[in-house]
């Protein structure tokens, strides 16, 4: 089975409305994880998946 690749909109709407030159600017800076597919730049769904949880961070108190 083969992993499924998002495209920046659907990473945009994963993070909850992060806009696309945001995103841009992460996959610049080597901030967030992403591939290439010929010139295209796709997101691993697993890798945003564990990306977003080891940027999670807990509140203070809970």
């Amino acid at each position: 089975m083969t992993e499924r690749l998002l495209t920046i909109e659907e990473v945009c709407v994963k993070l909850g409305g992060v806009k696309p030159w945001t995103i841009r600017g992460w996959v610049s800076q080597r901030r967030i994880p992403f591939t290439k597919v010929g010139r295209l730049t796709r997101y691993p769904e697993a890798q945003i998946n564990d990306w977003i949880r080891s940027n999670t961070r807990v509140p203070l108190g809970a």
